[in-house]
């Protein structure tokens, strides 16, 4: 079964008091998600910030590192990869009645948000429940990170 989440915005702003609905992505779908991202970004060499979020082996960190890797990279790359988080979120118009969800896409999701740091915190909490596997018994990148240590 899929993670989900609740988010309430509590935030000052026009956002302040909504509610939304998170779902985890297909395995598949994620995987395939985390390719494009590696593929776009790394060109065969692996960035200091996610070598490093390997090491300290948590979600956040490695979240951190991916909002790194995405800023560094083509809009016409990420843009499609931003809209596919959005796939993972559900506007919930009434609290007391959460069945009632409103999907989120590119084409209306000025209707349900106003302000760009609810994108934001949106994205970055989707991003940590899709890769919340990387718990501190190791990561992905474990592997990548051993081969490209320096030889004692």
């Amino acid at each position: 079964m899929r993670e989900t989440r609740t988010i309430t915005i509590d935030r000052e702003g026009r956002d302040k008091g909504k509610t939304f609905f998170l779902t985890e992505m297909p395995a598949s779908r994620l995987e395939k998600w985390a390719a494009r991202v590696l593929v776009a970004a790394f060109s065969g060499e692996v960035p200091a910030a996610v070598l490093e979020a390997s090491r300290v082996s948590n979600a956040g960190a490695l979240v951190t590192a991916l909002n790194h890797v995405l800023a560094g990279l083509d809009w016409k790359i990420v843009e499609p990869l931003y809209d596919e988080l959005l796939d993972c979120v559900s506007f919930v118009p009434r609290p007391d009645k959460p069945e009632a969800k409103i999907q989120l896409r590119p084409d209306n999701v000025d209707n349900f948000i106003e302000e760009v740091s609810t994108l934001y915190r949106l994205r970055l909490e989707v991003l940590e429940l899709n890769f919340a596997f990387f718990a501190p018994a190791g990561g992905l990148f474990s592997r990548l990170t051993q081969a490209s240590a320096p030889a004692a």
